[in-house]
């Protein structure tokens, strides 16, 4: 058995050479490579470039796929129970409202602004469903990236103790954004591009938040903007299909006024069908970018916090 180098030995390379044995059977080297001592060649999530933070998300993106499209689903069917109802209450309150505004009747406020209030509450209540299958989705890379079998059930049990903390940072960092948005509107695509990496920080940074992924985004603000800009770029490439069927879907369950009871049936009918259409479509889009997304976004902070302090992957394992 190979003895570990004496201290200051450099290893040689790890896809050549094996690692030693470290704790929970992740690798662990002793020594940084000689060149740039920031990153390891064969490193799974961090790498020194573009190129490499691409390969190596995909590469658990292919490995992980099915525990992360099951954490996305499983967290998916609770926040549609909470949202479908509410968007139909809320669509068809709007429906009568603006009738009402258009055929110059006095216009129902009570009944439009108690759902309003629904759909809002339901909304607040999905995104928190949201967040926890996005801090299961963080665990289950993070357990792919160290060579462990990624247990979907195991990782949403791991990261509810972790819950409370990515929401109160989440409303921190919301309250920032409003702040940010009332100073210019600009500075909220700052603030949100800092922020992406927020559930990793909170996963697996225990007391760290807000100003630890501003120190990170702020490490190499080039590397930070150009992987960030892609998870937005992405984002956008499966949110917009979906946005425009879901579009689609409302124009053509949407009638005009109601012109007597039967059409009124129908019409109320069709725009509860346009709801549920709408609403599926935006949660196929979120399941979508969980499993595409969140490599992406651990490899960035892996990225971004190897170019801070001394990191590799195998670090993860004891935090």
């Amino acid at each position: 058995m190979s003895q570990p180098p004496a201290d200051g030995d450099q290893p040689g390379d790890p896809n050549q050479q094996p690692p030693f044995p470290g704790p929970f059977g992740v690798p662990y080297y002793p020594a940084l490579p000689a060149g740039d001592p920031r990153f390891f060649p064969g490193d799974p999530l961090v790498s020194a470039d573009f190129a490499g933070w691409w390969r190596r998300a995909f590469a658990i993106s292919r490995r992980a796929w099915r525990p992360l499209a099951l954490v996305q689903a499983i967290t998916a069917v609770p926040a549609l129970a909470l949202l479908i109802p509410a968007q139909i209450f809320y669509d068809l309150a709007s429906r009568h409202f603006f009738d009402d505004l258009a055929a110059e009747r006095t216009p129902g406020f009570q009944g439009f602004l108690s759902a309003s209030l629904v759909f809002y509450v339901a909304l607040v209540l999905a995104s928190l469903i949201s967040a926890f299958g996005t801090l299961a989705c963080v665990r289950l890379v993070a357990d792919v990236a160290l060579g462990r079998e990624a247990r979907a059930g195991r990782a949403l049990r791991s990261v509810v103790r972790r819950l409370p903390a990515l929401i109160g940072w989440t409303l921190l960092g919301g309250l920032l954004a409003c702040a940010a948005v009332l100073a210019c509107f600009l500075p909220v695509f700052y603030v949100a591009a800092v922020l992406v990496i927020l559930p990793v920080v909170v996963l697996f940074e225990p007391g760290g938040g807000i100003s630890r992924c501003f120190q990170l985004f702020h490490t190499d603000l080039g590397a930070a903007v150009a992987r960030i800009a892609t998870i937005a770029g992405v984002a956008l490439a499966v949110a917009i299909p979906a946005t425009v069927l879901s579009a689609l879907a409302s124009a053509v369950t949407q009638g005009s006024a109601f012109p007597d009871p039967q059409a009124a049936a129908a019409s109320t009918a069709a725009i509860a069908v346009g709801s549920v259409i709408g609403t599926v479509l935006t949660s196929v889009a979120s399941v979508i970018s969980g499993v595409l997304l969140t490599p992406l976004i651990v490899a960035t902070y892996a990225d971004l916090r190897a170019r801070r302090e001394p990191f590799v992957t195998a670090y993860l394992a004891t935090e």
